[in-house]
């Protein structure tokens, strides 16, 4: 199996990374650390990677846990929002990529800590997670703390996953009269704690869990749920990658999937033929350090970050 090939590499910070996110459409990279600062990256050049601001340490009292680029098709006026464990979300902008960026907002009114946030496609709503629900309007069916959450269009209805430690997955859609309501319409129930989520397309989902396993639902053609809740999953699935450990993060671009976690490996797959292929890998990613997340940009590459405080680039 082909070993991924490591581009280029950033010493991000002195503490461990937790996030990364990559612009829409620039080609800026945004980190967020422990240290409780969110760092911005120039990565046009990967052999001259450049530090564009530091969004400093003042603005969040404690760990910056989730870092989002607001959605662009613009190349102007990038805009990032910070989600931390202090229980607040911070929303930063620039009139352009290089001018000062600056603080926009302070979204407060979060009972617990922030663990993730996520612009929707078109950049109108902001999803948190939270511990014991998910926010935006506050949407609480969970039974235990919200990891993740992540955003889909599906005919132009927004719809978005969120996973919880009461180990499930659900599947939110916008209400068909109220544009700023939001009803779960599936839920996924495991044996385990469910990590991250994305979306394949507009029929598949992909999800990691903390017993090291990479899986896969589709759409149901005919709907069905034995809790009485209308399920837009399949109950069969397929497991499309394992580690030796929980799987922190994955993420999904262009007809490929990355998964990384707990056992440092960096898993990509792809589908062909039909099916969804481990097509690269690379172990000890981050040396013996556990790796926290990863995105993929527009051309492909693949980004991770971890423990180390480094985030390290790939194809």
């Amino acid at each position: 199996m082909p070993e991924l090939e490591l581009l280029g590499e950033i010493q991000a910070h002195e503490e461990p990374v937790w996030a990364v996110s990559t612009h829409s459409s620039l080609p800026l990279l945004a980190t967020c650390s422990s240290d409780k600062t969110s760092k911005v990256y120039d990565i046009s050049d990967l052999n001259n990677i450049r530090a564009v601001t530091t969004l400093d340490e003042q603005t969040h009292t404690k760990t910056i846990r989730s870092v989002s680029f607001k959605p662009s098709t613009t190349r102007e006026y990038p805009t990032l929002a910070l989600g931390s464990f202090d229980s607040t979300c911070s929303v930063w902008g620039a009139d352009t990529p290089e001018s000062e960026w600056e603080l926009l907002a302070v979204i407060e009114g979060h009972e617990n800590e922030v663990k993730c946030i996520d612009w929707s496609l078109d950049g109108k709503y902001l999803a948190t997670a939270q511990e014991t629900k998910p926010s935006g309007s506050v949407l609480s069916e969970h039974e235990g703390d919200v990891k993740f959450v992540k955003w889909n269009n599906i005919n132009g209805e927004h719809s978005f996953l969120s996973c919880s430690y009461d180990d499930t997955l659900r599947i939110w859609r916008q209400d068909d009269y109220d544009e700023d309501e939001f009803n779960c319409v599936g839920i996924i129930r495991f044996e385990c704690t469910v990590w991250s989520a994305t979306w394949i397309d507009e029929d598949t989902v992909a999800c990691s869990t903390d017993g090291g396993q990479v899986l896969m639902y589709e759409r149901a053609s005919h709907p069905s749920s034995s809790d009485g809740l209308p399920s837009t999953v399949k109950k069969s699935f397929f497991q499309v990658a394992n580690h030796n450990g929980p799987v922190y993060s994955i993420v999904s671009k262009k007809g490929v999937l990355v998964s990384v976690g707990s056992d440092g490996v960096i898993t990509k797959m792809e589908k062909k033929e039909g099916e969804w292929r481990v097509s690269g890998d690379k172990k000890l990613g981050h040396g013996v350090r556990e790796i926290n997340g990863v995105a993929i940009t527009n051309e492909g590459v693949i980004v991770t970050c971890g423990d180390d405080g480094v985030v390290r680039i790939w194809r």
